[in-house]
């Protein structure tokens, strides 16, 4: 926990991005960044592996805020107005001033909301729902994009489709490998 503590200030963290496209063109329409740990000893470490750990010890609100803000400099440099999606862990939507930290990042790197797409699972839509309706319609009014992650693997209420201000579903890989062959 204490390497993970330090990982931010010690420049061990890195983004990937991933395309996205869209898919009828097949054309890019942006990038998720995608987190790393290059540890100094152990070397890379997966997300899987550090993610949880980060959670239960709270540093993932300091790695969610340095994730967001590295992903909208970046994306400020690229040649083309892509949309970055950056990954929102459970604690960090429950952060009080989730969307206040938001604005001032897209503001920090003179990014319109619309360049960002906010990726969160269906657990954060449980524990209050009335609240996460407000706190979305507040980042849909900075022109942020919303995205329901991993949909399918968790509680997969469709009314949630019908309820929030979703601008993208992700269903979980789980569903996708026999997509064309399962006669299901």
């Amino acid at each position: 926990l204490h390497d993970l503590a330090r990982a931010i200030t010690h420049n061990e963290f890195s983004l990937y991005y991933q395309p996205f496209c869209e898919v009828q063109t097949r054309a890019v329409v942006g990038q998720e960044a995608l987190i790393r740990w290059n540890h100094p000893v152990r070397g890379a470490i997966e997300p899987t592996e550090f993610i949880p750990l980060a959670e239960g010890s709270g540093e993932i609100a300091a790695i969610g805020r340095w994730v967001l803000d590295r992903a909208l400099a970046e994306a400020a440099t690229w040649n083309q107005p892509w949309r970055v999606a950056v990954n929102l862990s459970p604690i960090q939507f429950r952060q009080a001033d989730l969307v206040e930290m938001v604005r001032a990042t897209l503001d920090r790197h003179q990014l319109p909301g619309h360049r960002l797409e906010l990726e969160l699972t269906e657990g954060v839509l449980i524990d209050d729902t009335s609240r996460a309706l407000n706190v979305l319609r507040a980042l849909k009014q900075l022109g942020v994009a919303i995205a329901l992650d991993d949909f399918g693997t968790g509680y997969s209420n469709l009314t949630y489709l019908r309820v929030l201000p979703i601008d993208r579903i992700k269903i979980d890989k789980s569903f996708v490998p026999d997509l064309g062959t399962s006669p299901q």
